[in-house]
């Protein structure tokens, strides 16, 4: 062992999301000896919330009937990015997703079915692969195949640094559980800490929006961006959409299986700060691009007005849109009377039995307000919205009492950050690769434009779990030459 090292490694995974834990397994199956350091005191990132993943030409959707190409899925990501994307990274993600499926299917993953996020949305394709128990299960299966294979995994161990010596990367710093610096070396480091969701600075710095501070995180609590600036430090270069972020409306102080939080983003009535009706609101069917929408508004959020003829309908006859597997498209939204009405008492959702009493609870002028649905309602009525086009999901609202959900920019991860190239290598200022140095996940940048693709569903954590493993086989292949140098 070298003197300047407390412990050494072929390779050392810096995250222990699905980016990395993928990459850790792979790597150990290759014969590597591994180290996985993870900041929280859990494993699992933001890929701990996800429901499934995309692939495509999968055994998983030939079985069902799913015809989803390689060439349509490739086209669907260089359109939707107007080809801003990176051809190169794109094309080696989905050459290699349906590998991903043979591998956690080996791990002992079983997929349930592959589906689509919202039926009505346009364009979008069937790739979203569940598995049972959704991709916390995959998480379990392969942090017990990493222990299995010698992984070593340390739990509240922060990565803080990563080390150079003769022009390329030569281990980490990391802090230990006890709060002492440890010097970790390693022939091959692989950064895959998810992002900076939860870094209110980087997002206003990065992303198109000022109003990081208001974004409400519901992915991972540690990602900070940390590795993104361990990266920045040794050089790294950014990629141009370091920005994108995955966004949506969502209820301060609610879950992903709220009743009341799945009310709010209905394609129904959406008014802004003063009580004007501010978009076409099917943008709701594709939850990003209403997440945009949100983050844009003045102040960042809408007022989801509904009256109790919607509360009845989407009890009774279920919800147009709903989130992930959470809350199902056309789930009957049962628990929505008793939350609204425990909302209310906490001063959370505004009702009043007139529109002038709710627009008074949330500040804005009654007269506006009542004008602005007066107006919603006459073209509910002659079925044509010649103010924002709608053509769907035209429901007056005139059957008091009259409820307002307030709805702000939620936040799952950011996709854009590091320049790879196809072999997941960081690149430096001048093009290059820094010897040694790979960024995984959410933490390399490449996939997007400026927004995440939701007619592919499923293609944050797919990339997550493919770029781990396609790292991993690379770096154990540079690692190998190293040893015959």
């Amino acid at each position: 062992m070298s003197e300047q090292f407390d412990v050494e490694y072929d390779l050392v995974v810096v995250g222990g999301g699905g980016s990395g834990l993928s990459c850790a397994v792979q790597a150990a199956q290759n014969g590597l000896s591994v180290a996985v350091l993870e900041k929280m005191p859990q494993l699992g990132g933001s890929s701990a919330f996800a429901e499934g993943h995309a692939a495509f030409e999968s055994d998983e959707q030939v079985k069902r009937g799913i015809d989803v190409s390689k060439d349509e899925a490739f086209r669907a990501y260089m359109d939707y990015s107007h080809w801003h994307a990176d051809s190169t990274i794109v094309s080696r993600f989905v050459e290699n997703a349906a590998t991903t499926i043979v591998k956690m299917r080996d791990l002992g993953a079983v997929y349930e079915e592959v589906i689509v996020t919202a039926e009505d949305q346009p364009g979008e394709l069937v790739t979203w692969h569940i598995p049972q128990g959704e991709v916390a299960r995959v998480l379990e299966l392969m942090e017990a195949r990493a222990r299995e294979l010698g992984v070593e995994i340390y739990l509240s161990t922060p990565a803080k640094e990563i080390l150079k010596a003769d022009g390329r990367v030569a281990g980490v710093v990391a802090t230990d559980s006890d709060g002492e610096d440890v010097r970790i070396g390693a022939k091959a480091v692989v950064v895959g800490t998810g992002g900076f969701a939860k870094n209110p600075e980087m997002l206003n710095k990065f992303s198109a929006w000022d109003c990081g501070a208001q974004m409400i995180n519901v992915g991972g609590e540690g990602n900070e961006g940390d590795g993104l600036q361990m990266m920045f430090d040794v050089g790294a270069k950014e990629w141009s959409s370091i920005g994108t972020l995955l966004l949506f409306p969502f209820m301060r102080g609610k879950t992903v299986m709220s009743h009341t939080n799945t009310a709010g983003f209905q394609p129904y009535l959406w008014v802004d700060r003063d009580g004007r009706r501010c978009t076409n609101e099917i943008c709701g069917l594709n939850f990003g691009n209403a997440g945009d929408v949100v983050a844009n508004l003045p102040g960042s959020f809408y007022w989801a007005v509904i009256d109790q003829a919607q509360v009845d309908h989407l009890v009774q006859d279920g919800c147009e849109v709903g989130l992930g597997v959470y809350v199902r498209t056309g789930e009957k939204l049962t628990n929505l009377p008793m939350e609204l009405a425990a909302d209310v008492e906490a001063g959370t959702v505004f009702r009043g039995e007139t529109l002038a009493e709710l627009a008074a609870g949330i500040g804005v002028s009654p007269e506006v307000l009542e004008a602005e649905v007066a107006e919603y309602n006459r073209m509910c009525h002659d079925g044509k919205d010649t103010r924002f086009h709608k053509e769907k999901y035209l429901v007056p609202v005139e059957t008091g009492p009259y409820f307002a959900i307030k709805m702000e920019p939620g936040i799952m991860v950011t996709m854009g950050g590091i320049k790879i190239d196809d072999q997941m290598r960081v690149i430096d200022q001048a093009g290059a690769p820094i010897p040694g140095l790979y960024s995984v996940g959410c933490d390399a940048g490449g996939l997007f434009g400026d927004s995440y693709i939701l007619t592919v569903p499923g293609s944050a954590n797919g990339f997550a779990l493919t770029s781990g493993w396609l790292a991993a086989d690379h770096a154990t292949q540079m690692i190998k030459e190293l040893a015959t140098v």
